[in-house]
């Protein structure tokens, strides 16, 4: 089976070049782990270029993937002709997480070798999976608290002998569900699947997912340096842990320590947790956030005095309105974490329409929110920052559209936190050795055109001579452009000149030139 797959897979096939790409990876490690005796048939080696080309075109579940290897050539290919079983294909993916995170920094040490890393466009933002598990499964600690106080109020001794069971039950149930998110520190929490959580999809609901958060670098390489797995239900918090990651990655990679960075993250990421971390840790990495929209009952009405309409003061922690009054307060809000003020005169302030609908106009103020606000806003207001923002979503959102739409991941196919981290790894995986691949398929060529000797008699003394002369990187090397260049795809590469006669003659310069296809 293994010499038909080598004669029926084309030489410019995906498989051969994820098989070449994989045999760059070191698996002695994992190779250890298997028996020498005969027991475990398969080289890990084959393994993982099956699952990576799986990924690649679509497929994700051991299932599928098995029953492919029956009739597709170039998974057999891979698999050196062998038909690998579902559990065998499984179990090597879900014991195989440390590994598939080694592979990924690998491949950011091949990009960082090859010049394709840019440390000073890097993009952080996360997407939303749909989990293995049922929404049925799902538990609120909101709701639990209010269930538990509901059912404190019932007379548990005018209940039947069943009901009293059901409403132990109800109460074991509940006080369950609150515990569990005490101890992740969580809002909600899935029972049959520990690291997800409920989270509201672009216009499909709200389930169970789980959130990979990403750092991305180069508009154009678009490689993954950095990977945050999380169940929270939004990405406020998460810009630390993320940066820090990524460094770690690019450190080992072969970036100096002292390198600064620069990341662009969206108006998720706008919160006082992670706007202080920007503030505090200038010295590495240069944060760039966007503010999200003002919300509230008067934010979005026309005419209405928004909040940049009333002057703090950080010294004093005294607030002035629009009208010219120092507001009331402040008085703590031990429940928001916040001081509250209250405006002075609002009955009689010719504003007041235009300031609030109550009888006086009310402003939360968090001082040390405000402090670092004004920094980012002051970072970003600088040269150069919003044209740097907005390569944002050109560096990080294409790395989602590749999991989703290219590779058709949407939802996990296991519940289980190794398989889940193995299978979210596996995926980003296969996305750089695409990018690596895309990388490697440039060239540069540089066509002068020479004139023939019939026409050098008339050719003026001032006119330059010209001389043919090529140039072909190999590798992940990005072309150099030197003198006149030219990209072009193996496919459409052609060169025009002067035939016997006199006439135009095109000719091919595809047999001349290595490479296929241009960056995508």
């Amino acid at each position: 089976m293994l010499a038909t797959a080598e004669r029926l897979v084309p030489p410019e096939h995906l498989a051969r070049k994820v098989r070449t790409l994989v045999k760059r990876f070191d698996l002695r490690r994992v190779e250890a782990g298997f028996s020498a005796l005969g027991q475990k048939g398969y080289a890990p080696r084959e393994l993982l270029a099956l699952w990576v080309y799986a990924s690649l075109i679509g497929i994700h579940q051991g299932t599928q993937l098995a029953h492919a290897l029956q009739t597709d050539m170039a998974l057999r290919l891979l698999s050196a002709g062998h038909a690998i079983s579902r559990s065998v294909l499984n179990r090597f993916r879900a014991s195989q997480g440390a590994f598939l995170l080694e592979a990924l920094e690998e491949t950011v040490r091949w990009a960082y070798q090859a010049g394709l890393i840019e440390e000073q466009a890097l993009a952080v933002d996360s997407v939303r999976l749909r989990a293995h598990a049922s929404g049925r499964q799902v538990r609120v600690r909101k709701h639990s608290h209010k269930r538990l106080e509901a059912l404190a109020q019932v007379d548990v001794r005018a209940l039947s002998e069943s009901a009293q069971k059901h409403h132990e039950d109800q109460v074991q149930r509940h006080q369950q569900a609150v515990i569990l998110c005490q101890q992740r520190g969580a809002a909600t929490v899935v029972l049959s699947n520990p690291c997800a959580g409920l989270m509201q999809f672009p216009g499909n609901g709200v389930h169970p997912g789980h959130r990979v958060t990403v750092v991305s670098s180069g508009a154009r390489q678009r490689l993954v340096v950095g990977v945050l797995l999380s169940a929270s239900g939004n990405d406020k918090g998460h810009l630390a842990q993320a940066l820090q990651e990524a460094r770690r990655v690019l450190h080992q990679a072969g970036l100096p320590a002292s390198a600064r960075l620069q990341v662009a993250g969206d108006a998720g990421y706008w919160g006082e947790e992670d706007l202080r971390f920007a503030a505090l840790n200038r010295t590495w990495v240069d944060v760039l956030l966007k503010e999200s929209s003002p919300t509230g009952p008067l934010a979005n009405e026309p005419g209405m005095l928004q909040r940049e309409a009333f002057v703090l003061q950080p010294a004093s922690r005294t607030v002035v309105c629009p009208a010219g009054r120092a507001m009331r307060g402040p008085v703590r809000d031990a429940s928001d974490a916040c001081e509250v003020y209250s405006g002075v005169g609002c009955a009689d302030c010719p504003q007041r329409p235009r300031c609030t609908r109550g009888p006086y106009r009310k402003l939360s103020v968090r001082w040390d929110y405000e402090r670092f606000r004004q920094a980012m806003l002051q970072r970003m207001a600088q040269r150069g920052a919003a044209a740097r923002y907005n390569q944002r979503i050109a560096t990080v959102e294409p790395v989602f559209a590749s999991l989703e739409h290219d590779m058709r991941f949407r939802r996990l196919s296991s519940r289980h936190p190794p398989t889940v981290r193995a299978e979210v790894l596996l995926k980003l995986l296969a996305h750089n050795l695409r990018r690596l691949l895309t990388c490697s398929r440039l060239f540069c060529v540089r066509i002068v055109l020479e004139a023939p000797v019939p026409l050098v008699a008339w050719q003026p003394a001032n006119w330059p001579r010209y001389s043919a002369q090529t140039s072909c990187p190999t590798g992940f090397q990005r072309p150099r452009r030197a003198g006149v260049a030219v990209r072009r795809s193996r496919d459409d590469l052609s060169d025009r000149s002067l035939g016997p006669s006199g006439s135009w003659k095109p000719v091919r310069l595809s047999d001349r030139f290595g490479g296929a296809g241009r960056k995508g």
